[in-house]
């Protein structure tokens, strides 16, 4: 090689190499090979309790009416909450972060880990927030070792606002949501939050936020049985309006187990599928709210019907609903929800009902067992298939202690740490574990020599 072309190589070479040392130098300062914060591991049952309650004592169902709400969030019920979410969101398990608040200031870490080949690093990010012109702010912002300029900072939170607000359909809701927080403030070692409350923008969110998580493929799956179920609907309306459940169980799961059957089929996608359609048509919403409008597409309308479980409406409605949210969100999102909202109605609404209770921990186990992995998924399909009734797949709820208002339940249950408490949810658990359609040695043992 000649002079000159030695130094045209290195002209060519010399920006790539500078950028590639760049890159070395802010992986060393950004990237570390230990988590500034270590996870939590799972919450106690004591802990899931307490997320629990806060839900009901800060239910949006409880502000119906318009007006200004103050919430406010110590550092440990932060974390709590925080913890509970990172653990209940596949993409985010390995994440941890804690909060510490102190006075008007609050300190927040997070390890972000990821993997290069045989190797773990973290992104250890370092936050602190004070008062700043009446409002919490971001005035500090440290990646490893790299502290990160503060007009890049705001520069990243004006970025984020505009690309919220003028994105999709769905996130333009959030960036409402987000608007509705009049204030945060940092305060005698809490976080106050102001919220100017519109029950329209809550009904706007139930109605947008849920197609996020719905991807192309999942939304072709969920018309396919959103179509079957208008079948079934509209042929058993022309004898009667209230339908069991069971009409539909059958007929659904063969469609499922047909479509699975096809090249590249997923069986747990499209019983997760199967189950939010269901979902949807039980509680009388209009599929449109989970898939969104396209033009010139149509979806027919179900006809509004009462669909019924152990001759109960009510049930239909916690059993199918509970076995979407498990299969959509998972089994910790819907256990938890389920409870809170049995809670909220006995402080606030029509009572505690344990027959409410099986009917919700029935659905989130066939959520769970039927969208657990592919052939566990294609095993459910073939048992539901062929059921004769609902009672194999939920067991004949107790009815001697529903409707329990909040004062009476203390009183024969304590709290629901209780030790009889507990052991009437066992018994629950076990009634539905017991169905031979959940065991699982009878679903392992079946499963492999059928698949």
């Amino acid at each position: 090689m000649t002079k000159r072309q030695r130094r045209l190589l290195l002209i060519v070479c010399a920006p790539l190499l500078l950028l590639v040392a760049l890159a070395l130098v802010l992986a060393a300062l950004t990237l570390s090979f230990s988590p500034l914060v270590s996870t939590g591991g799972a919450l106690t049952d004591a802990e899931v309790r307490q997320v629990e309650q806060w839900i009901v004592d800060n239910s949006p169902s409880r502000f119906e009416e318009q007006g200004a709400r103050d919430l406010s969030l110590t550092d440990e019920q932060l974390n709590l909450l925080s913890a509970f979410a990172l653990s209940n969101i596949p993409q985010l398990h390995a994440i941890s972060i804690d909060f510490d608040i102190n006075g008007s200031q609050a300190d927040a870490r997070m390890s972000i880990p990821r993997d290069l080949g045989p190797l773990t690093v973290y992104l250890n990010l370092r936050a602190r927030f004070a008062q700043d012109k009446g409002r919490a702010r971001l005035i500090e912002l440290h990646a490893g070792r790299l502290t990160v300029p503060r007009p890049v900072m705001r520069s990243a939170e004006q970025i984020a606002g505009y690309r919220l607000a003028y994105a999709s359909t769905a996130s333009q809701e959030l960036a409402q949501v987000r608007h509705s927080v009049v204030s945060y403030e940092l305060s005698d070692d809490m976080l106050l939050l102001r919220l100017e409350w519109e029950p329209e923008v809550l009904l706007q969110l139930r109605s947008q936020a849920q197609q996020i998580f719905v991807s192309e493929e999942d939304r072709k799956r969920i018309i396919a049985y959103h179509s079957l179920i208008n079948i079934i609907a509209q042929d058993a309306i022309t004898q009667r309006r209230q339908v069991p459940l069971h009409a539909f169980i059958p007929a659904l799961y063969k469609l499922a187990a047909e479509r699975s059957g096809q090249p590249g089929a997923d069986a747990a996608s499209e019983n997760r599928s199967l189950l939010q359609a269901l979902s949807f048509f039980v509680n009388d919403l209009p599929i449109t709210q989970l898939l969104g409008k396209r033009e010139g597409e149509v979806l027919p309308d179900n006809p509004s019907m009462i669909v019924m479980l152990y001759q109960r409406h009510d049930l239909s409605r916690h059993f199918v609903s509970a076995a979407a949210i498990a299969a959509s969100a998972g089994v910790g999102i819907a256990e938890v929800l389920s409870n809170s909202k049995e809670v909220h109605d006995a402080r606030y609404g029509t009572g505690f009902s344990f027959s409410d209770m099986t009917a919700n921990v029935a659905g989130v186990t066939l959520g769970e067992t039927t969208t657990a992995d592919h052939s566990t998924a294609l095993f459910m399909q073939q048992k539901l298939m062929k059921s004769h009734s609902e009672s194999d797949y939920m067991p004949e709820p107790r009815t001697d202690s529903d409707g329990i208002n909040e004062e009476n339940f203390i009183a024969r249950f304590g709290d629901r740490t209780s030790t009889v408490y507990l052991n009437r949810l066992q018994e629950i658990e076990h009634s539905v574990r017991a169905l031979p359609l959940y065991k699982k040695e009878e679903t392992e043992t079946e499963n492999t020599g059928a698949f």
